[in-house]
């Protein structure tokens, strides 16, 4: 993997790519996508997405921090795009030989806990003061991963974007709502009436034949099942995998299983297709054929639904509204998790010469914004405009998103998710029971795994 690294600055040079500066110390940020910005970029434009003309007031902070870290720790850094499988095979072989390849790693929860715990990462604790404002929540740059054993090896990044990617909201079609003559289901959310049973009725008054032909072609709900589970689950206040023992076999997760295969059952749910069913069942509701769905901001973005800059070929005729999802008969409004922890993390590596440069360094990173919390949490536009061409609608589904990610949880549900057979367990190959008592095991020796 060193060779990987080193080719990456070989090719720079070759190329006329931006080549470090001299320094005491180089520091290099494994990660599988391409980050701005680096040591060595000349200039704004460096970041292909950001426009060097009218920059935002975050790009301009985020370029001059370089500069800063530079001189204040005497090192240069750069984000070393590894691929997603390089990342992984790096940590597994160089941090295991004593020399890791980077000084810092992107890791994601179901495979960098498991790094973690196996004494790849370097515990903070053994490296900051035992009052640092890290381990009291204090910090405004990172939160720590909880890990069982009470270690801070596994960082978060604070921030707006961190707070609102990865969820995904219930959505709803508010012209079908409104044709249907359905109250809205905000002003039920308001009033604490949007339930399980409240959503059934719903889906019951939306799912219709419409030309007649004696075939449904317009369903109450329809998602990628990949997507929604863990929401609904999390909508009856519980969990699969979030803590030592599996909690698939529990009364509550049975009771989310059942209402969920009942919907599809009868015929309330656009049935999954047995093929390409994560392309077909995420943008159902482009052609209408569902009224709620399961979505995310980068879903609506993916074809330019709502052609704000005036780009796209079509825009959709249609408003999407977000909405919390409605509350099972175990869950709670006020209490219930609505996201799960499934983003990007960092460890320092075990092993990494003077870790606390290395932290140091990598903090006045994330902390291009210098403390100023306001600016660190504005999102950009383009959270806005995906999710809606009609400025009120876009504040709304954004602050959606952001209520969701204020309650934040760790399952480890995806490390058996390709394990257990949940579409077609919706399709009824297998009763709620006979799932859970068939994949419990599944999911315990996965956690076994995780934390033994």
């Amino acid at each position: 993997m060193k060779r990987i690294v080193a080719l990456i600055l070989t090719l720079a040079m070759v190329l006329s790519l931006p080549v470090f500066a001299s320094a005491e110390r180089h520091l290099t940020y494994g990660i599988w996508w391409d980050v701005y910005y680096n040591s060595g970029d000349a200039d704004l434009s460096a970041n292909p997405a950001v426009d060097p003309e009218d920059p935002t007031d975050q790009d301009v902070a985020m370029f001059e921090n370089v500069k800063l870290i530079e001189d204040e720790y005497d090192v240069t850094f750069e984000w070393a795009n590894l691929t997603y499988q390089g990342v992984q095979d790096s940590i597994n072989s160089s941090i295991l030989a004593g020399d890791p390849d980077c000084d810092v790693y992107t890791v994601e929860l179901g495979w960098g806990v498991p790094a973690a715990m196996n004494g790849l990462a370097t515990d903070l604790r053994d490296v900051l003061p035992a009052d640092d404002p890290l381990f009291k929540g204090e910090d405004t740059v990172f939160n720590i991963v909880s890990l069982p054993d009470g270690s801070a090896k596994i960082l978060a990044v604070k921030s707006g974007q961190a707070q609102a990617e990865a969820t995904y909201p219930l959505a709803f079609n508010l012209q079908m709502i409104q044709e249907a003559n359905l109250e809205d289901p905000r002003d039920l959310v308001e009033r604490g009436e949007w339930t399980w049973d409240k959503f059934r009725e719903y889906c019951e008054v939306l799912t219709k034949d419409t030309d007649g032909d004696g075939v449904t072609d317009v369903y109450g709900y329809g998602a990628w099942a990949n997507d929604a589970l863990m929401y609904w689950i999390m909508s009856n206040g519980t969990y699969i995998a979030a803590t030592e023992k599996e909690n698939l076999s529990s009364p509550e997760v049975g009771e989310t299983l059942k209402f969920l295969q009942d919907l599809y059952l009868d015929g309330l749910a656009y049935p999954i297709p047995a093929e390409n069913g994560w392309d077909v069942c995420r943008w159902l509701y482009r052609d209408k054929k569902v009224a709620f769905t399961t979505t995310a901001t980068w879903i609506l973005s993916n074809y330019d639904d709502y052609n704000y800059d005036g780009k796209a070929e079509t825009t959709l005729d249609f408003d999407m509204i977000f909405v919390d999802y409605p509350i099972g008969p175990s869950g709670n409004a006020e209490t219930n998790a609505t996201k799960i922890a499934y983003s990007n993390y960092y460890m320092i590596p075990a092993g990494v010469k003077d870790p606390k440069l290395v932290y140091d360094a990598f903090r006045a990173y994330w902390n291009w914004y210098h403390d100023d919390t306001e600016l660190r949490d504005e999102l950009t536009d383009w959270w806005y405009t995906a999710v809606s061409d009609k400025l009120e609608i876009q504040d709304w589904n954004v602050s959606v998103e952001m209520k969701m990610g204020e309650r934040e949880t760790v399952d480890f549900y995806k490390l058996v998710e390709n394990d257990v057979p949940i579409l077609q367990f919706l399709n009824g190959e297998y009763t709620p029971a006979q799932l859970q008592e068939s994949y419990k095991q599944v999911v315990q020796d996965a956690l076994d795994n995780l934390y033994k």
